[in-house]
């Protein structure tokens, strides 16, 4: 069966005109989807050289350019020329009416559109919707007028990336979409090179995407709205890089650019870029005070959780700061990035990936937003690398402390740095602003500052306040740790190991766990619902039919682990789950609390062990698969 494109325009010819109550008897709809329709088919056709002309008590007519490709039209048509069939193809078809028009449609044109009726509709309706929801973007339902698609530009876009391009159905012809993608990808590659500008592989093809989603929504007249100063994120140079592939996109594609399309570019490149190049002309790398705030309560989360020492480790919480930079662009605007690493991440750094999803636990409250597990996988790379530095000599690092406040706060200020970090530092430099002009930065490797520096440093920054007057940055600590035996008989009891626990749903399990381990020890008020409020905070099911929950917050005195294993699968978070281990870490220094988490990690990572665990129900089986693994 035709779609009602093509049947409208072999009904209209050139120099005559047809009314709109003739195609709508001709083709069994209301004058209303006529109109609808010819809107949608000027659009689709203008690229093709012709349109068709609308005039009032006239009609329709066809108006064809001297060389327009009609029939290239007819062809590509002819390539989708079918009804909408089964419900994967509807919420694609109602997907892609929702987010490139703007109008209200009525239920029942919808239903013409598909022929289906409007109990058929709802489905997908419904499946369309959520995924909309998903993006920030909702159906606005308005009385007599019908439905259309609400939201933020910036976040069609996110969807329409997504959900389209990413499909290659964006255009009605697959081969049509590649090929403009590779004529603006080789407009844009050399430019990123001339300035030097380095995106990896898969951030360059999403940042490409987007400049192509872009010029599609332009050419609709859907601009995007930025806030203000959401430029500001780039230096110098990229908004140089930005304004010369505007200006070759705009030449070459016949697009306009306005400023917040400027700004749009700007922060996908600035979500996409790579820190730590040092080319003498880029801009200032600065870390704000707030970030270094975050990263200061990740670390300290992570110090008490997994008792890992990290907020002293100089090195790792200067990467995290400077991961942190492109990573608050991302989570702002809700910039997607790809990470092809995270499944061997959680295979070989599975301690770390727990570690990772707890620190982002600080990042989600603050953010108001999940972190993606891709970059929670990030995260965890970077804790894996604080890991192996650990039994490594630490390389000591030169800084420089930029104060304008005296030369006896001055030197007040690198006491305490000295204090704090004496066996990260080896020299400690300080000047005032007007210092800067003659330092040779070649002798640092960070620039620490307590006023903003307008002039380009060659080096990274972190802008400081209160960065030195948390009372818990803790001392280095050398533990010496016991034997793997010990290490497992001191966590795991067998009072605490439970089998076929009862529950339908996650909740159902903490509780009835929580109620069991009540028999046992007495614990503090408060305590399941501090696990269910960490379960909200961040998934905590990796796969392999087990669970690792814990409470939000340090509740016990001494930390206790409690085995659970389930009567029935339970859908966890994201994943069916058997096996529950309750970690809560308690208030008092724990030697061997990080290898405890080591050799856990290992039987989590084992679907071979696990199922033995399931299949066995025994704890002797639970303390020898532990010590199977290798070191």
């Amino acid at each position: 069966m035709n779609t009602r494109l093509t049947e409208i325009l072999n009904m209209l010819k050139p120099g005559g005109y047809v009314t709109a109550k003739e195609l709508a008897e001709r083709l069994g709809v209301s004058t209303k989807t006529v109109g609808i329709r010819v809107k949608e088919l000027n659009e689709r056709a203008a690229s093709f050289g012709f349109s068709v002309e609308a005039k009032p008590r006239w009609g329709y007519a066809l108006i064809l350019d001297e060389n327009n490709c009609m029939e290239d039209f007819i062809s590509q048509e002819g390539q989708r020329d079918r009804i909408p069939t089964g419900v994967k193809e509807r919420v694609s078809y109602l997907l892609a009416y929702l987010v490139n028009y703007n109008d209200y449609i009525r239920l029942d044109d919808l239903c013409e559109f598909l022929y289906i009726s409007r109990a058929t509709l709802t489905g997908p309706l419904k499946e369309a919707e959520e995924i909309l929801n998903r993006y920030g973007i909702h159906l606005d339902r308005r009385p007599n007028y019908g439905i259309r698609a609400a939201g933020d530009e910036f976040d069609f876009r996110r969807c329409i990336g997504d959900y389209f391009v990413k499909r290659n159905m964006l255009e009605e012809n697959g081969e049509q979409q590649k090929k403009e993608l590779e004529e603006m990808g080789a407009v844009i590659f050399p430019l990123l090179k001339k300035y030097g500008i380095h995106l990896s592989e898969t951030a360059f093809e999403v940042f490409a995407i987007q400049i192509y989603i872009a010029s599609k929504r332009i050419r609709r007249g859907r601009l995007v709205s930025m806030p203000e100063n959401s430029g500001s994120i780039l230096g110098e140079r990229e908004w140089d890089f930005v304004k010369e592939l505007l200006g070759e996109l705009g030449s070459n594609f016949k697009i306009k650019y306005n400023q917040d399309e400027a700004a749009y570019t700007a922060v996908w490149l600035a979500g996409k870029r790579m820190i730590g190049n040092e080319e003498k002309d880029e801009a200032n790398f600065v870390i704000s005070e707030e970030i270094d705030r975050l990263v200061s309560q990740m670390l300290q989360l992570v110090d008490r959780d997994f008792k890992m020492e990290f907020s002293s480790h100089f090195d790792i919480r200067m990467l995290l700061n400077q991961h942190m930079v492109p990573f608050d662009i991302r989570m702002r605007y809700n910039i997607p990035v790809s990470n092809l690493l995270l499944k061997d991440i959680m295979k070989k750094y599975f301690f770390e990936y727990i570690m990772a999803v707890s620190a982002c636990t600080v990042l989600a409250e603050w953010y108001q937003k999940p972190v993606p597990e891709e970059e929670v996988g990030y995260f965890a790379l970077i804790f894996a690398l604080a890991e192996e530095q650990k039994i490594t000599k630490e390389e000591k690092k030169n800084i420089l402390i930029v104060c304008s406040t005296g030369r006896g706060s001055s030197r007040l200020l690198k006491l305490r740095y000295v204090q704090e970090f004496g066996d990260y530092l080896n020299h400690i430099y300080v000047c005032d602003l007007s210092g800067l002009e003659n330092f040779d930065f070649d002798k640092v490797e960070y620039v620490f500052t307590t006023v903003h520096i307008y002039r380009y440093i060659p080096k990274p920054i972190i802008e400081i306040g209160h960065f030195l007057e948390s009372e818990d940055i803790p001392v280095i600590r050398t533990a010496l740790e016991g034997g793997r035996k010990g290490i497992l008989m001191k966590y795991y009891k067998r009072d605490y190991f439970f089998t076929d626990m009862e529950g339908e749903t996650r909740t159902e399990v903490i509780i009835n766990l929580c109620e069991r381990i009540g028999r046992k020890r007495n614990l503090p008020k408060g305590f399941y619902e501090a696990v269910l409020k960490r379960e909200d905070m961040a998934q905590t099911d990796f796969g392999n039919l087990i669970a690792i929950p814990h409470p939000c917050e340090v509740m016990t005195e001494e930390t206790f682990v409690s085995v659970a294993i389930l009567k029935e699968e339970v859908l966890w978070s994201r994943h069916p789950v058997r096996v529950v281990l309750l970690v809560s870490i308690g208030k008092e220094e724990e030697k061997g609390i990080s290898d405890f988490y080591k050799y856990t990690s290992k039987l989590a990572l084992s679907r071979e062990a696990v199922q033995e665990l399931i299949k066995k129900k025994d704890f002797d089986v639970l303390i020898r698969l532990l010590q199977a693994f290798p070191e």
